[in-house]
């Protein structure tokens, strides 16, 4: 009875996984110029000569003419039918078995430790490239193309896992969080799906959705929700604890004008910091409710002296299954932080004082 009981547990919590409407979070259109493949390459390569059986490959997303380098991201070289050789990106290494104007094939085969990012056939993806020995490669991609996208998705998701770590949270994800890209619309259904890996603040608000589903950090709930207005409390404190783990990975916490680029188009760029006052009044709505998580950890002081840390929040929060977020102000409270200021913020974010 027990083993009947705690499937039917399951299959309503993919079902109600399955009925969250993000549509208002990003349009949720599929980029029709990025197709399902296993494999892409760089949009355009810089080489530079080096010495002899030297060899260097980097790989950077490029976005405003700005760089961004790519790490973690481990090759193998091939010569031929039989020399061979791995490494990583960003290190330069020597490979004796190279001789000048000797052309070599690069191939990596995209794996991260926590997350498995696919394509629409359930298909990890690799990269290809090749060079010359005695050369340095600088693997440029375009932020908006397939490869870009990818690494958009991936640098977010190293990100994730370089902070969980520091944060002593490493053996949390004991299984990996399994990412679709290019989906048909933005949500978490159990797997995370993302139209266009660029937007760093909705790929992180979906994974948030991932992280809060299995760390039981609150109750999940259905339906549609327009971010200036109000629905249920279960739901608000889902949305809006999303958008605060995306602010927490991607943004600097002492960010005075602390902002989202790419989430709710028709009000973008989204205040952090601060919440309009046309926005619905109230604990439930998600908007207020990030607000007011991101001024619990952030740096920035503004009418309000407190930074409890991620680890503390998360602490108070992982395995509880909050309702809403009154009850994560409860559990501050009861953890004997300053009620007058943790009051400030609720009145700030919550009640728009």
């Amino acid at each position: 009875m027990k083993t009947i009981f705690s499937v039917v547990l399951l299959l309503l919590s993919v079902s109600t996984l399955a009925s969250i409407n993000d549509s208002d979070l990003s349009p949720g259109l599929i980029n029709k110029n990025l197709k399902s493949q296993d494999y892409f390459r760089a949009d355009s390569v810089e080489r530079a000569i080096l010495r002899r059986n030297t060899i260097s490959v980097r790989a950077v997303l490029v976005k405003n003419g700005k760089e961004q380098l790519i790490e973690g991201v481990k090759f193998d070289l091939t010569m031929g039918s039989r020399q061979r050789i791995s490494s990583t990106l960003n290190e330069e290494f020597i490979w004796e078995a190279c001789e000048a104007q000797s052309s070599f094939q690069g191939r990596a085969k995209l794996s991260l430790e926590k997350f498995r990012i696919q394509n629409r056939k359930g298909r990890e993806y690799e990269l290809l490239f090749d060079g010359t020995c005695g050369e340095s490669l600088t693997l440029k991609f375009n932020f908006d193309s397939l490869g870009g996208e990818f690494f958009g998705i991936w640098n977010i998701s190293n990100k994730i896992t370089k902070k969980f770590n520091e944060e002593g949270l490493g053996d949390f994800l004991t299984s990996k969080v399994r990412i679709s890209f290019p989906a048909n619309g933005d949500y978490y259904n159990g797997v995370v799906n993302v139209t266009k890996g660029y937007q760093w603040d909705v790929v992180g608000h979906e994974i948030g959705h991932a992280i809060y589903s299995r760390a039981r950090i609150g109750r999940s709930a259905g339906g549609s929700h327009r971010i200036d207005e109000c629905y249920s409390s279960a739901l608000a404190l889902s949305e809006g604890w999303a958008s605060f783990f995306s602010a927490w990975v991607s943004v600097d916490l002492d960010d005075e004008d602390a902002k989202f680029e790419y989430m709710v188009p028709r009000r973008a760029p989204l205040e952090i910091e601060h919440v309009p006052a046309d926005v619905c009044i109230g604990p439930k709505n998600e908007w207020r409710v990030y607000s007011f998580l991101w001024d619990l950890v952030d740096l920035n002081n503004d009418n309000e002296n407190i930074n409890i840390g991620f680890r503390e929040l998360w602490d108070i929060s992982a395995g509880v299954m909050h309702r809403d977020i009154n009850s994560f102000k409860d559990a501050l409270l009861n953890k004997g932080l300053d009620p007058v200021i943790v009051n400030i913020v609720w009145d700030q974010n919550i009640l728009n004082r």
